[in-house]
């Protein structure tokens, strides 16, 4: 199978920050793929990844006063003829091979991996959850495949949206031909 037929070249970012050039030093580590910059297929899912930040902001805040944040949406184009030089993982299925990536990446503080572009399922809103209690023993003894099933059937994998991610800065400055606020 083609992979890069199957790569979307229009991808969204949703984020309370602005952004003028994307900077893959500012994410946060222990995501699902690495430190770096996350990308959405759906429109729809950036649309929710930046409501959730804006609200855990506000959460976090203690003036409480919503009008510290803004919201930002972002349609962004990739170069599809750089896709061909690059190093890709992609996870077709959110499946053991993917769980196993993700919790490698999750539980390293670099990135553990050498892959340019990784893309593949999101985990939902209790991942935090969920490997809080899969690290913690509570599904079974760490890294057995009775504990992986248990975690995968609690991550509920059918319901995932599919991300991008990029933790190079000299990809995502080739990568992405343009990024704009929508």
């Amino acid at each position: 199978m083609n992979i890069l037929a199957r790569i979307s070249d229009t991808l969204y970012h949703g984020t309370i920050d602005t952004i003028a050039a994307v900077d893959v030093t500012k994410g946060r580590g222990n995501k699902d793929f690495g430190k770096g910059f996350y990308m959405a297929v759906e429109k729809s899912q950036a649309i929710g990844i930046m409501n959730k930040k804006y609200n855990e902001a506000v959460r976090r805040t203690k003036s409480k006063n919503p009008n510290q944040f803004s919201k930002h949406l972002y349609e962004i184009k990739l170069n599809k003829e750089f896709l061909q030089t690059l190093k890709i993982k992609y996870f077709f299925d959110a499946d053991i091979e993917w769980l196993d990536f993700i919790l490698l990446c999750r539980s390293s503080k670099s990135i553990p991996h050498d892959y340019d572009l990784v893309i593949g399922a999101t985990a939902d809103d209790n991942t935090t959850l969920c490997l809080k209690y899969y690290f913690d023993g509570i599904y079974g003894k760490v890294g057995s495949d009775d504990a992986k099933e248990i975690l995968m059937k609690n991550l509920e994998v059918e319901n995932l949206g599919i991300q991008y991610y990029i933790g190079k800065q000299e990809v995502a400055d080739k990568l992405i031909k343009s990024i704009k606020e929508l």
